[in-house]
């Protein structure tokens, strides 16, 4: 199913576009699944917006344990849907990092739409930025580190490490500074490590990905920065928002997709 251009439908859908004409996103419309406690993917993507774009956010309630599935119950799908969004994104990487391309294909399937998880846009960034080993930064509790490494592994690739800040309750993870996310990016680089992945959408990080592109001298993919670069180019617009690192530069190739 090829899913570049989609925008182009879109753009016929909202109409020619003239000087002054009032309507938002009248080059795409992107939706997004986010967890209620999330405070941090709002402004970060609001500081990014290319012209002609606008976010739609709804809010989701967690009520069982985050095991690494999709916990959203087809209710934030749907507002989506009735908002007629040209691309919709599950924002969540703790709950996307298992069965995240089922729940893509069933929400497309479903509502027609271009879908896809936090996991599987921060999976292609590093693919697109050609890293094969990656070290990890994230706020996760030991516990869960298996897990994610499985994960990447499954999709090819080797994690050499993972530094994290521990922060087990949600309502925190907002507040871990970033210098300190600076800190563990810095402490989790090796010389194997073809590229540093954050992790979460409630870890900030716009602030410091190209001090820290300069300082590693090698790509940092935030999983905010890498949902806004496949978001864009699921919606057939040019991921060149400077300031966000190498990914968002413009240089990058479009994620690949299939026939």
């Amino acid at each position: 199913m090829v899913y570049l251009g989609y925008s182009a439908t879109a753009y016929e859908k909202h109409g020619n576009v003239t000087e002054g004409d009032t309507m938002y996103g009248w080059r795409a419309q992107i939706g997004f699944i986010v967890p209620s406690n999330n405070t941090v993917i709002e402004p970060e993507l609001y500081n990014a917006v290319p012209e002609g774009v606008s976010y739609h956010f709804t809010k989701v309630t967690f009520s069982g344990p985050r095991d690494g599935r999709n916990m959203d119950t087809g209710e934030g799908v749907e507002v989506l849907k009735r908002g007629g969004m040209d691309v919709i994104v599950y924002a969540c990487m703790a709950t996307s990092f298992v069965d995240a391309g089922l729940w893509e294909k069933e929400t497309t399937e479903k509502t027609g739409i271009p879908s896809f998880t936090a996991t599987s846009a921060v999976k292609e960034a590093l693919r697109a930025v050609d890293a094969h080993t990656v070290s990890l930064v994230c706020h996760y509790p030991r516990d869960r580190f298996d897990m994610v490494k499985k994960s990447f592994k499954e999709d090819g690739f080797d994690v050499v490490s993972i530094e994290s800040a521990e922060e087990s309750d949600q309502k925190n993870v907002n507040r871990i500074s970033t210098e300190e996310i600076y800190r563990l990016a810095r402490k989790s680089d090796t010389k194997d490590t073809d590229a540093v992945c954050l992790l979460a959408t409630d870890l900030r990080s716009f602030p410091i990905l190209e001090a820290l592109e300069d300082d590693l001298g090698k790509p940092v993919i935030s999983t905010n920065q890498a949902i806004l670069w496949k978001a864009l180019n699921f919606a057939g617009i040019p991921a060149e928002v400077p300031g966000y690192g190498l990914l968002l530069s413009g240089e990058i190739p479009e994620p690949a997709t299939d026939d």
